[in-house]
């Protein structure tokens, strides 16, 4: 559905909360290199990926051009790297692998992922969205993001104290960068290889679980996502552990949630903000219910409880202190 004016005029006074915006300059990411906790892997990791045409590879923009696609894994591929994302080529239909997330066997316990932007810099990437006219939209920042998201979701399931399972995400730092300033093209992320089920096997576990227990899993999920802001609230990126069954982030893509810190008085003054917390978090229990709901009957009691929750999330309410703002202002 299309915003009406109303919507869009409304929402320049609802009252939100907005997470702080992040610092990727080279101060600013220090405390994410991989080099500061594991400094064996740091170098085995960036032997790996400076070679000039893996560089090459993982640093610029993704690109969704199967043709150049193929192309890419061909060179992932030919320097001893194994695919481990796949992606559906529309002009086929089938899925093929893709080369945004690959491991080594140089580099045992670790994956890399790409740190690019998923598109062309400016260009409007559209997330997901829900049944109330919000959508998310994807930053250039959104893959080196994700380490702070994964911060933020293990500090909101701390103080709800439910336990899950984030694997450690790091920053890696190409050798060859010549004058490169975009963090997009500075870094790639390395994140810890831990045992988790697939997808289809997460969903089977959930579907094995008498009503109770997928009645509660369903209601810890559906908190830590709304809490957190998290966007895209799919089995794709929310599993269960092989070893226990605990709740596993294993990818934490803010898109949107998170802006990175622009340097400048004016931005120090006036410096940018994402979207809200309160707005991702109904992106994401809507994208969580239907991505359960066309999971099958099986899944029912699960399906319940995460609908019933995103049925309670109001919707936003009107901020009298900006309106008041807007007035004296004369808008």
């Amino acid at each position: 559905m299309r915003p009406t004016f109303s919507d869009f005029f409304k929402s320049f006074y609802y009252s939100n909360t907005y997470v702080p915006a992040v610092d990727l300059s080279e101060q600013g990411v220090s405390r994410y290199l991989i080099g500061q906790e594991y400094p064996e892997a740091a170098i085995v990791t960036q032997r790996l990926i400076s070679a000039l045409e893996v560089q090459q590879v993982l640093s610029e923009p993704l690109t969704y051009d199967f043709a150049e696609v193929s192309r890419r894994n061909a060179i992932l591929e030919r320097y001893g790297f194994k695919l481990l994302s796949s992606k559906r080529d529309p002009a086929t239909g089938q899925s093929g692998p893709f080369y945004s997330v690959i491991e080594h066997e140089d580099l045992p316990g670790w994956i890399i992922k790409s740190g690019a932007s998923r598109g062309p810099k400016g260009q409007l990437l559209l997330g997901p969205a829900n049944d109330r006219n919000e959508r998310a939209f994807f930053t250039d920042e959104d893959a080196l993001l994700r380490i702070e998201m994964a911060n933020r979701v293990q500090q909101v399931a701390r103080e709800a104290n439910i336990e899950v399972v984030v694997p450690k995400k790091k920053l890696v730092a190409y050798s060859n960068l010549n004058g490169t300033t975009e963090p997009t093209r500075k870094y790639c992320v390395a994140w810890e290889k831990i045992a988790i089920l697939s997808a289809t096997d997460t969903v089977q576990a959930i579907k094995d679980m008498d009503a109770k227990h997928q009645k509660e899993i369903a209601r810890k999920l559906s908190l830590l996502v709304q809490q957190a802001g998290l966007v895209d609230a799919s089995f794709q990126n929310i599993r269960l552990t092989r070893a226990d069954g605990t709740l596993a982030f294993i990818d934490t893509e803010p898109i949107g949630l998170m802006v990175v810190k622009k340097s400048g008085l004016w931005n120090s003054f006036f410096g940018s903000k994402g979207a809200s917390v309160e707005k991702c978090a109904r992106i994401g229990l809507f994208t969580l219910m239907q991505h359960s709901m066309r999971c099958g009957l099986n899944l029912t009691a699960f399906c319940t409880e995460v609908e019933s929750q995103y049925e309670k999330v109001p919707t936003p309410k009107l901020s009298k202190w900006k309106i008041a703002l807007s007035i004296l202002s004369i808008g």
